[in-house]
């Protein structure tokens, strides 16, 4: 008898630790109040500024370009992300853009509630500010941010002409290649269809990396180059170099938008199509 009641208590000892393990990698609840977030996703870190919620945050990724950020503490990008930091800070929230299982397994692990988006066209993006409205106790907010942008999206003008339009959201310093455009599922393609232009890029994905020597077939006559920062205000002339018979270079119609957040899904995306459209227009008016 006593050595199944030791049988019984270490089974039932062994029952206890594994209902534990399982309770302690279980996903967190989201709080209700007392939020301290980390965002590694630069494009979330922009939905939360513009959604007035810059007190919960504390800490970024090391590449968040939102200025009401930059004094906070850098957690590594969603490749590597510093674990260490982040503890360091005690979140309650992590939100990023992706998938990341290490950091997933480790919020699991120390009661972190865990958030992935994947936002990478306007509808996406919609589905995000709705999330975040409703998590954040935000609602209204959240609702007119949309309504506001679509309502400026809808105002440009949007006949199209029978031109393409080459998005290129990043290449080689100094040289036309290992080109990366953006085809048709991206946001920066219907930012240029509500803008009034034509992909030239046909692809069913979001973004492409486009071979160099199908540029002259596919013979873009408006190229627009999408930087976070001024650092490459040559590209005219890189263009002229290698592609001077392309109809886009040969008319002097190459474009650099400059914008720390243009090639993030958030509240700015309307400047950008607003500069698309001013420079369609201005093609449309010289026919």
């Amino acid at each position: 008898m006593h050595n199944i009641e030791v049988r019984d208590s270490t089974l039932l000892c062994l029952i206890t630790l594994l209902f534990a393990t399982c309770q302690k990698d279980a996903p967190a609840t989201l709080v209700k109040e007392n939020w301290r977030v980390i965002t590694i996703a630069p494009s979330t870190a922009a939905n939360i500024q513009a959604l007035g919620l810059s007190n919960v945050m504390v800490g970024v990724s090391e590449w968040c370009p939102v200025d009401t950020f930059q004094d906070l503490p850098r957690v590594g990008g969603l490749g590597a992300p510093s674990l260490e930091r982040i503890s360091e800070l005690n979140p309650n929230v992590v939100i990023v853009q992706g998938r990341q299982d290490v950091l997933e397994k480790y919020c699991q692990q120390n009661g972190v509630f865990f958030k992935s988006f994947t936002t990478d066209s306007l509808e996406s993006w919609r589905q995000e500010m709705d999330w975040l409205g409703a998590a954040f106790d935000c609602q209204d907010n959240a609702a007119n941010l949309v309504k506001k942008f679509d309502g400026q999206l809808a105002k440009l003008n949007p006949n199209h002409l029978s031109k393409p339009c080459l998005l290129v959201a990043s290449r080689k310093n100094f040289d036309v290649a290992d080109l990366l455009v953006a085809a048709q599922q991206s946001f920066l393609n219907e930012l240029l269809v509500a803008a009034g232009g034509i992909n030239v890029v046909a692809e069913d994905t979001d973004y492409v990396y486009l071979q160099e020597e199908l540029l002259p077939e596919l013979n873009p006559h408006i190229i627009f180059e999408l930087h976070e920062s001024e650092a490459e205000t040559r590209a005219l002339t890189i263009w002229k170099k290698y592609f001077g018979n392309i109809t886009a270079v040969g008319d002097n119609q190459v474009y650099s938008i400059f914008n720390p957040q243009a090639l993030m899904p958030g509240p700015n995306m309307i400047e950008t199509a607003r500069t698309m459209s001013e420079i369609i227009q201005r093609q449309k008016l010289v026919q």
